[in-house]
């Protein structure tokens, strides 16, 4: 009998978590999975796998990124948003015009950084 689940080795790799504003990320986009405290992403980098956690507003920014996409995560640092909860602020940024699926139902957001 074939299988065709995929198989992902756990313990391969490292977890980056974010703590210092500037700290940068780059490497070929692998895709979200659930995690036992919340949803991780990982990205491939020329020193191996690297997984960390997709806090709120990164999740958001990276859930329309087609996985094999060249991208760059830059964290901001805390910020407090306006209804006065503090957050994790990231830029995100892209490498190519295929970066993107299609939109989701109902979002007409773009997830591309803004220029000015």
């Amino acid at each position: 009998m074939s299988s065709l689940k995929r198989w992902r080795q756990i313990g391969q790799g490292q977890f980056h978590k974010w703590e210092t504003p500037g700290e940068k990320l780059e490497g070929l986009w692998q895709g979200s999975h659930e995690g036992r405290f919340g949803p991780l992403g990982t990205v491939e980098t020329p020193e191996g796998l690297v997984t960390f956690p997709l806090h709120a507003a990164l999740l958001e920014r990276l859930r329309r990124v087609r996985v094999g996409t060249e991208i760059l995560i830059r964290y901001t640092g805390p910020q407090t948003s306006k209804a006065g909860r503090l957050f994790k602020g990231f830029d995100v940024f892209v490498s190519g015009d295929e970066a993107f699926m299609d939109s989701e139902p109902g979002t007409a957001r773009d997830a591309a950084p803004s220029e000015g």
